[in-house]
């Protein structure tokens, strides 16, 4: 096997997604991937970006191409806003941040954020946080009680009008308008496949075939190189 990664480091959204400080485990995992590719003597072509499949045509080809952020064009100022997997990976926010998304990403990032003293808050479109299904029980019960019991702010059925400095506004289920003072808006709207143009007959594997989780997508990648 051969990778081409475009970027400098093994690991794509893991990174991010195994960033706070209570995943421990997670980057075990993807130290241990690593050390794995050494130890198997694995090539790995780095800051190799593949725009097309046609130079390896006649191999078998695995794409891993991972997923793009969805953006809130249609919201004024969203340019205002921190990306959750930037926000993940080092760039800094204030002491009181929207969290603007209240699944899974978003509830973990907002947790983080109360462990570093920080106050969050939460705002989410559905009527309940951690909406999607596939998410642990025991880890979505307890976020939820957790920021009941610290009394994090959580607004539910609540969507994001515009991005302002220093406050966000927002529209309540009733159509109320909601000014919601904060110093830092993260992005957790969610992300979106990104596979290559020209796949083809390629097999697609992690978020470029389907955004999901750790267990989806290191079982999806099992079974495509199982099939070669």
């Amino acid at each position: 096997p051969v990778i081409h990664e475009k970027k400098g480091e093994l690991g794509g959204t893991f990174i991010a997604a195994s960033a706070e400080s209570y995943k421990g485990k997670l980057r075990d995992l993807l130290t241990w991937y690593k050390k794995q590719m050494k130890d198997l003597d694995i090539e790995i072509h780095f800051n190799e970006e593949i725009r097309s499949l046609e130079p390896f045509a006649g191999s078998p080809v695995i794409v891993a191409t991972g997923s793009v952020a969805r953006v809130l064009k249609k919201v004024p100022g969203h340019e205002k806003m921190v990306e959750a997997c930037e926000f993940l990976t080092g760039t800094p926010v204030g002491e009181k941040a929207a969290v603007v998304g209240g699944g899974l990403t978003g509830c973990e990032i907002a947790y983080e954020l109360a462990l570093q003293g920080k106050k969050p808050v939460i705002v989410e479109m559905k009527d309940d946080l951690i909406a999607q299904t596939g998410v642990c029980l025991a880890n979505s019960s307890y976020l939820r009680e957790w920021f009941a019991w610290q009394k994090v702010p959580v607004y539910l059925e609540t969507t994001l009008k515009e991005v302002r400095d220093g406050s966000i506004l927002c529209t309540e289920k009733d159509g109320k308008e909601l000014e919601i003072p904060c110093d830092s808006v993260i992005s957790c709207a969610g992300y979106l496949p990104a596979p290559l143009p020209e796949a083809g007959k390629a097999r697609l594997v992690g978020d470029c075939r389907q955004v999901g989780n750790l267990r989806s997508v290191v079982w999806n990648a099992y079974e495509a190189a199982m099939k070669i």
